[in-house]
């Protein structure tokens, strides 16, 4: 017994002794003797000479040898050590411990080893073809099709469905209201009546935000005739989105939300539910969108911008139409049936058959009376009874022909263009020659044809009734980079106007954390938040951000005057958004609850303000004076899970601290800021520190002005060297001690022990080192002119003017500036066209895996110049890398010797990686752009592109009107485990982001939101709310939790869709998984989610909620790898 008790007291000693020992090395970590971090920049002996890594190599093992002791003695103990909260606030170590899981971990039939099987893969595809561009004759991309005319008969005829379209762009050449006022509306009212006189005529439309605005001035009369015409199949509206959207650079979550704009709408204003989906104008199209499509509960999809040579591949072999399923799709669940237009365009004279010349005589508003014209000098003929013979073997030849490309003896013909329909003659010549050659071409029994008017979904019935979907092929991939002929390809407009880009992004951000929360607090009973003026103003800010999905407007190949407009939306949905933020956070922290709200009132500001649509964002400062000494900052977290992370504030005088909502201090860096080269400002400084936010939850923090010009032991003034410079600069308060070195040297900086960087003479980087592992990652800017003759860059177009861009002459004669603290570290260098800093955190957060690039681009003085960013690494790739698909998923791609550089060059929405057996280098951004790597080891990446002149695609102008924009990645390296298996082979057309790449691209979209309470406020606010009774894991993500009317029933409900992320879990560092509990499959409890919600119903739904599921026995739900999930929870049945 006394030596059990003996080895007791032993062990619990041994135990308190290892926590001491952890608080010593962790306070020496992070602040050591003579703030530390000066020892990093000086000693950067081990850049270039293996012999000059062994003191920091020694350094470190060390360190990792005592950390692994610990960790070892805690684990067997089960004790979570507290990690890096030591010294960095006085937070619960409970903050940065596991937090329990949701539900138990599921057998999933997800492999991430097994590459899915499929008849058509467009990487493979890619390798195959040649890229030769051999003239076809008549179809130039294509061939001389012949056809045996034996092979129809009276028991097998060639049924043909005519489908009368308009394509309308909310936004172009013209504002979305200006092309309403001018043609849209016209194209609407002439619809109900031309159709209404025969019922024989069908029409489709795509576009919901013209519809939804031309609804509004109609009369019961009209909107009860628009329904029976829907009704009766003569009227199909198709795809049912608010816009059509781009495909490459838009983000995954937009695209849903323009989609459940607009099936919401015809939900609720027509009962109707989209069948087939119809995107014939984004420029590449990627295989997010039909998946989002078929969970919306839609069954087909057309498409038409593919690569000329891509679409003569699949001519050939029949395979225009097709099963297109996710990369990761094992058992075809994904899949969803797909037709591709073989032709050129989607405009009439690409659209009959092969032969242009023909088909456009068949386009009957190019007759000469209405003043439109064929580009093969042949016209139009009125179809009379003398040559109707004549016309409609003509025409049957060319429906033929293109028969031939198909598997089937259906034949689909769109007939329209770009705001066609606007006037009723054009209706009469369409509609009644096209009858007059259908009733012709039936009642010749010689033609073997069956033809009329139909929608896109009269024509997939008629293949679903002879056909078994499993005939046709399958097939993965995606359909980028686009080219329409020649070497034209479309990969400039991944770029253009790349303001309005990140402009995009901050609205998405915003709108879906006021979504949220405005949701939550209409669970606590606050209906005023999803009702009335606060609804109008959410409602509308989802509109414009909707309208900017259009793929003419987050591409940016609108006219100048559009492209203000689409910014003066997107910032009154900004500023819609934020009202209606403060509002819920009034709602859900006033005290007592009892208070009345004004509901037109502002209570609280956001720290990142826009006040005019060229703003890039101004940050608030906070006014700190004797008369009001000190100022609130409420924190706001959008993501389910607790978050740690250094925030930034500015203030106006140094001498402040902070204290956490319980008064207690936490530790803080205030360091200058730079507004030039060698140039500070006195009137303004970056505060940083700590904090912790609970998952969709509330906390607040106190910045106090400090009596005394000195700073507390909790106030740590930064570190500020300048180099390459002897200019002598004034003193500012708080920091006399400014170093002044006038050579250029290498320099290192160190936030955390396994993260530095290193940088050059220049000032730019020049390696990473994480974990005892250097990797040389050379940073430079390069520049692309565009063609001297012949076609040139435009908005849609990249023509480079040689494969190889020049090198953005670097000097050794930059000013470089440097600032180091405990908290965070900065390099700031100012060459022509950007503003360049580089940031590490001393974070435990995601903030702190990577450094933060930030790059303020302003090319507005250059002509033909394309701007970008280079990483030269030795990581050997070879010629593959990766990018996402929308955020949504990664795909493989590779560099083509056979491909020219604009053909190489990717969208990249979210992220980037490069990575050999050894190593990763994991690049996401908070902007979309374009995107390469056009050497082995290399990443390069587009940041803004100014074009004197147009690129001859329609829109008549260059792209000159740039803004001074900012770019925001993470570079995040890591190392890969041996011997791991959980990771995807190297043969697999898709990629999959680790933990830390994903975790980063979620800091990035989803920022914590700062705001700040006015001093006008006359009620008291609690500091802290948490809604969350359980963290989710870091791979579960709620996409979306909105208020939807409960479908054909009464009241409302909470729609939310979750997201099951795939991670490659071969590149973690299995330290940090204490801090990010990971599930990788899930069982979820959702009683443990969410407060409030106890007794409510929840149901399964379609992806948008037009719809209400089976209601769901248990509270439980199931996620795998890769799934997307939309549940809807409600308090009663309905």
């Amino acid at each position: 017994m006394r030596t059990r008790k003996t080895l007791a007291i032993l062990s619990a000693g041994l135990i308190l002794a290892c926590c001491g020992m952890l608080y010593i090395i962790m306070d020496l970590t992070f602040f050591p003797p003579g703030q530390g971090s000066k020892l990093s920049i000086n000693d950067n002996q081990w850049l270039h000479f293996e012999n000059r890594l062994a003191k920091l190599e020694k350094d470190f093992n060390k360190h990792h040898e005592v950390m692994n002791a610990l960790r070892e003695v805690a684990e067997a103990k089960h004790f979570v050590p507290l990690a890096y909260s030591i010294n960095l606030s006085n937070q619960s170590a409970s903050s940065l411990s596991s937090v329990p899981h949701l539900g138990k971990v599921l057998k999933c039939n997800f492999n991430i080893q097994k590459i899915p099987e499929v008849d058509i893969q467009m990487l493979e595809i890619y390798r195959q073809l040649e890229f030769d561009n051999v003239d076809g004759g008549v179809w130039k991309q294509g061939w001389n099709i012949t056809y045996d005319e034996k092979q129809w008969h009276p028991n097998r005829k060639l049924k043909v469905f005519v489908v009368p379209h308009s394509h309308n762009d909310p936004g172009w050449l013209n504002t979305f209201e200006k092309y309403y006022a001018f043609q849209t509306q016209n194209i609407l009212n002439n619809m109900v009546i031309k159709l209404a006189e025969d019922r024989r005529r069908k029409f489709i439309w795509a576009e919901i935000s013209f519809f939804q605005l031309w609804w509004e001035d109609q009369s019961k009369t009209i909107r009860n005739l628009v329904r029976r015409l829907i009704h009766d199949g003569q009227l199909e509206i198709v795809s049912g989105g608010w816009v059509m959207p781009d495909e490459s650079v838009s983000h995954w979550i937009s695209q849903l939300t323009q989609l459940t704009e607009g099936h919401q709408w015809l939900k609720y204003n027509l009962d109707y539910t989209p069948n087939s989906g119809w995107a014939i104008d984004p420029f590449g199209l990627s295989p997010t969108m039909p998946y989002l499509l078929k969970k919306a509960g839609l069954e087909n999809v057309l498409i038409q911008r593919v690569h000329y040579s891509v679409k003569k591949r699949l001519a050939r072999k029949k395979q225009l139409e097709f099963r297109w399923r996710q990369l990761w799709d094992n058992d075809g669940s994904t899949e969803i049936f797909t037709h591709i237009m073989p032709f050129y365009s989607y405009d009439v004279p690409h659209t009959c058959g092969p032969d242009p010349k023909i088909c456009c005589q068949f386009d009957f508003y190019r007759l000469r009376t209405f003043g439109l014209s064929c580009p093969w000098k042949i016209a139009p003929k009125t179809i009379t009874k003398s040559n109707i013979a004549e016309r409609s073997a003509l025409l049957l030849d060319q429906y033929r022909k293109k028969a031939q490309l198909f598997k089937t003896d259906v034949v689909l013909v769109p007939l329209g263009d770009d705001f066609r329909y606007t006037h009723f003659t054009e209706w009469d010549a369409q509609y009644k020659n096209y009858q007059n050659l259908f009733d012709y071409m039936n009642q010749n029994q010689q033609m073997n044809v069956q033809i009329k008017f139909g929608t896109l979904s009269d024509y997939f019935d008629a293949i679903r009734e002879k056909h078994n979907l499993n005939e046709f092929p399958t097939l993965s991939g995606d359909f980028f980079t686009y080219s329409d002929r020649d070497d034209h390809y479309w990969s400039g407009y991944y770029t253009s106007r790349p303001f309005h880009k990140r402009l995009d992004r901050v609205l998405l951000s915003l709108l879906r954390a006021t979504e949220i929360l405005t949701t939550i607090g209409w669970t606590k009973g606050n209906d005023n938040l999803v009702e009335g003026a606060l609804a109008q103003r959410l409602s509308k800010a989802r509109m414009w951000h909707s309208l900017f999905q259009h793929h003419d407007g987050i591409t940016g190949t609108a006219r100048d005057e559009v492209v203000i407009d689409y910014a003066k939306k997107m910032i009154m949905a900004l500023n819609n958004s934020a009202h209606v933020l403060q509002q819920s956070m009034v709602h859900l922290l006033k005290t007592p609850q009892e208070i009345t709200v004004n509901t037109d009132a502002v209570y609280i500001s956001l720290d990142e303000s826009r006040l005019h649509h060229t703003s890039a964002g101004d940050k608030h400062i906070l006014i700190l004076r004797d008369e009001n000494p000190l100022k609130k900052v409420i924190l706001y977290n959008p993501i389910p899970r607790q978050r740690i992370k250094v925030q930034t504030l500015i203030v106006s005088t140094p001498y402040v601290k902070v204290t956490d909502r319980m008064g207690q201090p936490v530790q803080c860096q205030v360091s200058p800021i730079w507004i030039g080269p060698a140039a500070l400002t006195v009137a303004r400084y970056e505060l940083s520190f700590l904090v912790t936010v609970p998952g969709f939850g509330i906390t607040t923090y106190i910045i106090h002005a400090l009596s005394k010009s000195s700073f507390p032991q909790e106030v740590h003034p930064a570190n500020v060297i300048v180099y390459n410079t002897d200019i002598s600069l004034p003193k500012i308060p708080g920091f006399n001690q400014i170093q002044i070195i006038p050579n250029a040297q290498e320099f290192s900086i160190m936030q955390r022990p396994e993260l530095s960087a290193s940088f050059g003479k220049s000032g730019l980087l020049k390696a990473l080192r994480v974990n005892n592992m250097t990797v040389p990652i050379h940073l430079e800017f390069v520049k692309y002119g565009t063609r001297a003759s012949k076609d040139k860059s435009g908005a849609y177009l990249f023509l480079p003017d040689k494969p190889e861009p020049d090198l953005v002459h670097v000097d050794n004669k930059c000013i470089i500036h440097l600032i180091t603290g405990p908290i965070v570290s900065k390099v700031f260098v100012e060459f022509a066209h950007v503003r360049h800093t580089c940031i590490l955190y001393n974070s435990p957060g995601s903030d702190g895996l990577g450094l933060h690039i930030h790059n303020e681009i302003n090319i507005s003085e250059t002509q033909n110049y394309e701007f970008a960013m280079r990483l030269n690494t030795d990581i050997a790739s070879g010629d593959q890398f990766y990018t996402d698909l929308n955020g949504l998923n990664m795909i493989k791609r590779q560099r083509f010797p056979k491909l020219p550089t604009q053909g190489n060059y990717y969208p990249m929405a979210a992220s980037t990686y490069i990575e050999d057996k050894r190593v990763r280098l994991t690049v996401v951004t908070a902007q979309p752009l374009g995107v390469s790597s056009m050497a082995s080891g290399q990443i390069e990446i587009m940041q803004d592109r100014r074009l004197l002149q147009d690129d001859n695609r329609g829109l008549g102008q260059g792209i000159t009107d740039n803004l001074l924009t900012n770019h925001i990645f993470m570079f995040i390296l890591e190392k890969r485990k041996p011997f791991c298996t959980s990771s995807t082979p190297t043969n697999h057309p898709s990629g999959l982001l680790s933990l830390y790449g994903h975790l980063t691209s979620e800091e990035l979209l989803y920022p914590i939101i700062a705001m700040h309470p006015h001093n006008s406020l006359t009620f008291n606010l609690n500091p802290y709310f948490f809604p969350l009774r359980y963290d989710f894991p870091a791979d579960l993500s709620v996409v979306s939790f909105r208020v939807f009317p409960i479908p054909e029933g009464a009241g409302k409900g909470i729609g939310m869709v979750l997201h099951q992320t795939a991670l490659d879990m071969c590149w973690n560092d299995n330290s940090y998984l204490r801090h990010f509990n990971v599930s990788e499959s899930v069982e979820v409890d959702l009683t443990k989610f969410l407060n409030y919600i106890d007794d409510w119903i929840i149901s399964k739904a379609p992806l948008t909620f037009h719809n209400v599921g089976p209601s769901l026995k248990s509270p439980i739900v199931n996620l795998c790898p890769h799934q997307i999930l939309p549940i809807l929870l409600h308090k009663t049945q309905s």
